[in-house]
């Protein structure tokens, strides 16, 4: 791979913005209301030194081999094959569907993304630029799309995976899960990696029964450990669609 260091996966700003703030803003609390108004307050202080050090862990670096590690993992269970056709949702800076252009022959992948500004540090460029940067720039292709109304036909992926990116579709996250099943061809591979628990979303037995009810068969959470900002186990939600 030619300049790796200028690939863009995604930065880990925002992580340490948000830590920090919590951090800063908790502290200001602590001061003034302790000074204002009663000392006790004063506690407030104590979750301080959390949200620092979490700051500093996003800010040590890292981050870049941690998703490129998680990508072949991925690729490894997911085994492409020679003339796929793969949909990344939420694509952000291409990561998914630029490592399974590169894992077999003449596979073919597409990244949809609404790449909200602030969501994540990519962007349509970005992800451009970074299928050049591995060269697959011309068995990637990129484009705005909601992953509630995917703008394809029926049956018409090998492979739909995704990356940290259901969880956080609070409204209406149940369609999303129905267009990515009903653009995947049958037997199709379908393969999305989601922490355990999250705002509104747990990955449980009612999941793999929903699933199973959208048309997905041997349903599996498969746990999967990263360590970057610090180890922990997520999961990967697979399954294979129906015939």
């Amino acid at each position: 791979m030619r300049d790796k260091k200028n690939l863009n996966y995604g930065g880990t700003t925002w992580h340490v913005f948000t830590n920090l703030f919590l951090g800063l803003a908790l502290l200001t609390v602590a001061i003034y209301g302790g000074l204002t108004f009663h000392p006790i307050i004063c506690l407030i202080f104590l979750p301080v030194p959390y949200f620092v050090l979490k700051a500093i862990k996003w800010r040590a670096g890292g981050f870049l081999e941690e998703r490129l590690r998680i990508r072949e993992e991925l690729i490894k269970l997911v085994q492409p094959k020679e003339g796929d056709r793969v949909l990344d949702v939420g694509t952000g800076g291409g990561l998914l569907a630029i490592g399974f252009a590169k894992a077999a022959k003449d596979v073919r992948a597409i990244g949809i993304d609404l790449w909200v500004p602030g969501g994540g540090g990519t962007s349509l460029k970005t992800a451009k630029r970074n299928a050049e940067i591995e060269g697959v720039a011309d068995r990637v292709e990129f484009r705005k799309a909601d992953a509630r109304d995917i703008p394809y036909p029926d049956n018409y992926f090998d492979i739909v995976v995704a990356s940290f990116v259901l969880h956080m579709i609070y409204r209406n996250r149940d369609l999303a899960f129905k267009e990515m099943i009903r653009v995947l061809k049958s037997r199709g591979k379908f393969a999305v990696i989601e922490p355990l628990g999250g705002y509104k979303w747990r990955i449980d037995e009612d999941l793999k029964r929903k699933l199973a009810n959208f048309g997905l068969k041997n349903v599996k959470f498969i746990p999967m450990e990263i360590n970057y900002p610090k180890k922990r186990n997520v999961y990967v939600i697979y399954g294979e669609k129906e015939k």
